[in-house]
């Protein structure tokens, strides 16, 4: 009777305990620049060199704390505040349900309205770097009426392991089904609307490498559909920026 009871006891603990991981193994500290905003905040993005399908948005959320923002494309978003020495120091952040949602882009059928464009290498301080970009293939009447822009990607070829950093939901759809853009870290970002003006622009100030994990538990796992179809879908997905 007893062996019975420590079965279940062990059985119930490994339930409470069972963890979905996210692993993050290197950083873009991030600085931008903005047409429309006079005082942008630099922002960091936790990565996975190998899988581009989740990453973390890191942003200051006053003096003290940060706030954390996980997309997975596969179904999951997560949002969480920690304090900034916590943010720095911790090999782990941990979260729960409450701070788990089912994540869906309603919006990946768009991927067919844009072309990727692999342009010759872009010199920058003697240095050379991939250089694509991510283009409307509707008329210009239209993307003046959507005020769409073209991304543009400058990537360093030094770093060819790395799976590409698209940012944009839409344009990770677009990768999914076309992967005919040059694997690397990001160096750069830049918007060029319809009138050919530079509008903002994402610049990488510093790339480090890091060993950090995201854990949510395995009940609010929305990746797995048994678990997605018992929640409501909140959607977050993202059309090409505007800025």
């Amino acid at each position: 009777m007893k062996k019975a009871f420590l079965i279940i006891g062990l059985i119930v603990f490994c339930q409470m305990f069972a963890q979905k991981k996210y692993h993050f193994d290197y950083a873009l500290f991030i600085k931008p620049t903005s047409t429309t905003n006079k005082n942008p905040k630099e922002f960091i993005y936790l990565l996975n060199s190998k899988l581009n399908n989740y990453n973390l948005f890191v942003e200051d959320k006053d003096s003290i704390t940060k706030s954390l923002r996980l997309i997975d494309q596969n179904g999951v978003y997560v949002s969480s505040i920690v304090s900034s020495n916590e943010f720095f120091k911790a090999e782990t952040f941990v979260n729960s349900c409450n701070e788990t949602s089912r994540y869906g882009n309603t919006y990946k059928h768009k991927a067919k309205n844009y072309n990727f464009i692999n342009f010759n290498d872009t010199i920058i301080n003697d240095t050379s770097y991939y250089h694509y970009a991510v283009k409307c293939n509707k008329k210009l009447k239209y993307q003046k009426k959507k005020k769409i822009v073209t991304i543009h990607y400058i990537v360093e070829k030094s770093s060819h392991t790395y799976s590409p950093f698209l940012l944009h939901t839409t344009v990770y759809e677009m990768w999914k089904i076309s992967k005919n853009i040059p694997n690397g870290i990001l160096k750069l970002i830049y918007y060029i609307d319809t009138n050919g003006k530079t509008t903002g622009k994402l610049e990488v100030k510093n790339a480090i490498k890091i060993d950090k994990y995201l854990t949510i538990p395995e009940e609010c796992d929305f990746t797995n559909d048994t678990i997605r179809n018992k929640r409501p879908l909140i959607n977050f997905g993202q059309l090409l920026l505007k800025s």
